[in-house]
């Protein structure tokens, strides 16, 4: 069985799938809702996309986790991987295939609610939207929804049971979006390493601070956003002014957010192969 051969099974068996439907649905309507809300308000689309960013960091990830989490560890616990995996199949056509299906839907899904984006920001905003931010975001959005679902894929394919499977990608949920980079003072990355410097002794400086807040997919994904999608955005708008004396921290700097988010795409389903490689399956 060759990787495109289980990518075709397994692409028939989740298109059938209402969830499917429903998470693409739900996220484009978000997306719409937002836009069309904000249209009388901001005469510039790119305003807009503050809104669309933390969509894709906290809500698109809950979204496709369904989507991934049962990828693996589903046919294993009810026993049909051993049919997948009958000679002359390998794991590993069997692992990328899973993974190919469910980064489609990841991408689709993220780049269906751009578009939306863009048909009501066309429809409905005293300026058009800039072609060249909206592709930026919708690649950039991409890449990080492509990493969010190799990690969840990742867990799927280390543990042998359903209720691992969920909670290991709801943790991993939290813990690289939610906590990392999340809303909540009381419970996020910064709030940790006040603790840590305070029952230490020891100040942690702002650089090292950058470092470790570019180092979750979210992390890198947010810091990515002032460069290659809200650089020289009307300047009315004072949420962007905050970017315009950025400290020349390597955390900060483009070229290493986009090494953080290339790790966590390719290094995450690498480390779930090789856990699934090894696993015992009987």
């Amino acid at each position: 069985m060759s990787t495109r051969t289980v990518a075709g099974v397994d692409f028939r068996s989740v298109r059938r799938s209402y969830v499917v439907v429903g998470v693409a649905a739900t996220f484009a309507a978000l997306v719409g809702l937002a836009f069309l809300g904000s249209s009388e308000v901001h005469p510039h689309p790119v305003r807009t996309t503050w809104g669309l960013a933390a969509l894709v960091a906290w809500v698109l990830p809950l979204l496709l986790a369904p989507l991934a989490y049962l990828a693996v560890a589903g046919d294993r616990a009810r026993g049909t991987v051993t049919y997948h995996l009958g000679l002359p199949n390998s794991r590993a056509a069997y692992f990328r295939g899973k993974y190919v299906t469910r980064a489609a839907v990841a991408v689709a899904t993220t780049l269906l609610g751009v578009a939306v984006a863009v048909a009501v920001a066309l429809a409905t905003y005293e300026h058009a939207p800039d072609p060249g931010r909206f592709l930026a975001l919708g690649a950039l959005s991409a890449a990080f929804a492509l990493a969010m679902v190799g990690i969840f894929l990742a867990v799927s394919a280390s543990v042998a049971s359903r209720s691992r499977a969920m909670v290991g990608v709801v943790g991993a949920y939290f813990l690289l979006s939610a906590f990392w980079i999340g809303p909540l003072p009381a419970l996020n990355l910064d709030t940790a390493l006040d603790a840590v410097a305070a029952l230490t002794g020891v100040a942690i400086p702002e650089s090292t601070r950058a470092v470790i807040g570019a180092l979750s997919p979210a992390g890198a994904y947010f810091n990515l956003l002032p460069e290659l999608v809200w650089a020289d955005a009307p300047g009315q708008y004072d949420v962007f002014a905050q970017f315009a004396d950025v400290p020349d921290y390597l955390g900060y700097e483009p070229w290493f957010n986009a090494a953080v988010l290339a790790a966590w795409t390719v290094g995450a389903p690498l480390v779930g192969y090789l856990r699934f490689r090894s696993a015992e399956l009987g």
